[in-house]
């Protein structure tokens, strides 16, 4: 609804300039004011516009709103500071979009989009890397699929590698020092590569085993291939039980090993053209377009992390159809994918052009907090998962809930907690994790959100559900709550533009602030109140949108606090 009004402002702000005989071929900038009192919306079109005119912005301002009429939707025109046109919704815009209980978002109709995020490594536990790369990925999907986009979600794994050998090796080893069967689970996984990494650092006969291993498992024969295959299985449906457990699904699979013989392919049919020879590898000189070079096959005929990245996006554009592929990285890697993307480009125009690579920040600790991880230096996602659960029962335990309630409510809790401690958070920059501030009912927390929709969903039960719907109409001035509330769309089409959530986070807690502001200062239950029934239907508005939401960040809302 709102961008149907953003829309028709452009409309009217163009038509002004034709009857000016204003000659302008750009964009027309409409956007929302950092203080809503100076409006809805407003436009710089007569600064950008004033040197051309050779006017003073100001007076090309006021010689533009005449031409703008006031109507249904929009209540007044006026100009501000140096030659913003401030632009203010009228009482029954707001009506109306009150009164309308749906919310549907059309902008990304017959658009095909391709996501890849959550790539595992097989045979390793899911840690808080993967969680965060999960949470954004999830989050866009949703955001997309809401505006009515076809978009498919996919995950990379790696499934062979030196350190999945090293793990066979340390499975195998653990096996002959205790006399027992080998064990398949991923916290033996974990236990198996650490030992297998030690080893191999340490003893050059442990090095020629973990080669043969690999080699074994890429040649396909043999005990090791054996052993490998049964890690796969569980790896897998390992990786599944984990993303289910965050609220994720996927369409499908590419396996490393399957981009790697193409990516190989690719490149050997692309020396002298794109790649050269070099000491035995094969390197791309990405310096000559902006980017560092980078090997992707090395001197032992193995295609590396860029190789097979680069056969990844061939096996993409063969095998999904879409306009856009969406791929979420760590920000460490920008630089790499960044030589991937332009090495692609030059074999492949629309590898370049119709891919984007989007860089996430990494998850951090505030405070002495210590994750005790059974897998290496790095906290995995379910240990942290049950830390945050610790925290969330030590501070329900006087609540009367039952076991199974007060499970689902900590499990909710958790998880929605650490989604939005990353979603809050520019994507690019890195976040930290309080442990103290994130549970509190106060601040820019989950907590605080589940709250404030619990209470409006609260108030809304105690009413006759009957009365609202009718429609209601606005008689009093129109809020700072009702402006906010009514930007959803738009922040929407932010998330879409930026490919970062964190502006639908930060939209809800403000909406959030404005609805516990009106809750305080507004009796919603008081059936005298000639706003009795706009302001029940503006509760619901709220509860509808901050589900929504909370739905579209992947958080799952808590009914009971």
């Amino acid at each position: 609804m709102i961008l149907k009004i953003k829309k028709e402002i452009q409309e009217n702000i163009l038509q002004a300039l034709e009857e000016l005989g204003i000659v302008y071929a750009g964009k027309i900038s409409v956007e929302n004011p950092d203080v809503l009192k100076m409006g809805d919306f407003s436009s710089n079109i007569a600064m950008v516009l004033s040197k051309q005119e050779k006017t003073c912005p100001r007076e090309l301002a006021q010689q533009i709103i005449t031409k703008i009429q006031p109507n249904q939707n929009i209540a007044k025109v006026e100009v501000a500071g140096p030659g913003f046109i401030n632009f203010f919704l009228s009482k029954k815009y707001f009506s109306d979009f009150v009164n309308d209980e749906h919310l549907n978002l059309n902008i990304l109709k017959n658009k095909k989009f391709l996501i890849e995020h959550s790539s595992p490594n097989l045979f390793k536990p899911f840690h808080i890397g993967h969680l965060v790369n999960n949470a954004v990925g999830e989050s866009l999907f949703r955001v997309f699929q809401f505006a009515k986009a076809d978009i498919k979600q996919i995950s990379f794994p790696s499934d062979k590698s030196l350190g999945i050998a090293k793990t066979v090796w340390g499975l195998k080893h653990k096996m002959q020092q205790e006399k027992n069967e080998l064990v398949f689970d991923i916290k033996s996984f974990g236990d198996a590569y650490v030992l297998g990494t030690q080893e191999f650092e340490k003893s050059e006969d442990v090095k020629n085993e973990v080669i043969q291993i690999n080699k074994d498992i890429y040649n396909e024969e043999g005990e090791n291939f054996e052993i490998y295959k049964k890690g796969v299985e569980i790896s897998k449906q390992y990786f599944l039980d984990i993303t289910k457990r965050l609220g994720s699904r996927f369409d499908g699979f590419i396996y490393e090993s399957e981009s790697e013989e193409v990516g190989k392919e690719i490149i050997q049919n692309n020396i002298g053209k794109v790649f050269k020879k070099s000491e035995g590898a094969i390197i791309f000189e990405g310096s000559k377009y902006g980017v560092y070079d980078n090997v992707f096959i090395n001197s032992d005929g193995f295609a590396t992390y860029s190789g097979k990245d680069l056969g990844l996006l061939q096996k993409k554009f063969s095998l999904y159809d879409f306009d856009k592929s969406i791929t979420l990285t760590d920000i460490e890697q920008k630089g790499h994918f960044q030589v991937v993307k332009k090495a692609a480009g030059l074999i492949e125009k629309s590898w370049e052009e119709d891919s984007e690579y989007i860089s996430h920040g990494r998850l951090g600790f505030a405070g002495n907090v210590k994750i005790s991880s059974r897998y290496g230096n790095v906290p995995l996602a379910a240990d942290l998962i049950d830390k945050v659960k610790e925290s969330i029962k030590e501070k329900i335990k006087d609540r009367d809930f039952e076991k199974k309630e007060q499970e689902e409510i900590m499990e909710k809790l958790a998880i929605g907690t650490l989604k939005y401690t990353i979603l809050k958070v520019s994507c690019g920059k890195n976040m930290v994790f309080d442990f103290q501030k994130a549970l509190s009912l106060q601040g820019n927390t989950e907590s605080y959100l589940n709250y404030s929709l619990v209470r409006a969903l609260s108030v809304l039960e105690k009413t006759n559900q009957e009365n609202t719907k009718e429609d209601a109409q606005k008689t009093s001035d129109v809020s700072e709550f009702e402006q906010n509330l009514c930007r959803f769309d738009d922040i929407i089409l932010k998330v879409i533009e930026s490919y970062s959530p964190h502006h639908l986070a930060n939209y809800l807690h403000q909406i959030a602030t404005d609805f516990n502001s009106f809750y305080a200062e507004t009796k919603i239950l008081d059936q005298e109140n000639q706003n009795y029934l706009y302001n029940l239907k503006l509760t619901k508005k709220f509860s509808k949108i901050m589900q929504k939401g909370l739905d579209l960040l992947g958080i799952q809302f808590v009914e009971k606090m």
